[in-house]
């Protein structure tokens, strides 16, 4: 038996042309196909976008704290600072 591969199966062409039609059927979007989002949701999306543009290092703290630093004007509390250690031990 001698095979010609010139010659193609008819049934080859049915079946592509059958898996073409399921692939379009499972593309189309019907008018009842929506996506809603609740108003909280819009408003956590929101404030997430200001926190993102909020710098992580505020430069013109820094930059006061540095000239302070420089001049000998920064005073350290001490007792300030205990007050807030002591504190946060208490949250934990």
């Amino acid at each position: 038996m001698k095979i010609d591969g010139t010659s193609t199966s008819p049934v080859g062409s049915v079946q592509a042309t059958n898996r073409v039609k399921q692939v379009e059927k499972k593309t189309t979007v019907s008018e009842a196909d929506k996506i809603a989002v609740s108003d909280k949701a819009q408003v956590y999306q929101a404030l997430l976008q200001k926190t993102k543009e909020i710098p992580a290092v505020r430069e013109a703290r820094v930059q006061a704290l540095t000239e302070q630093i420089e001049r000998g004007e920064f005073k350290v509390d001490g007792q300030k600072i205990a007050d807030k250690v002591l504190e946060a031990c208490q949250e934990d």
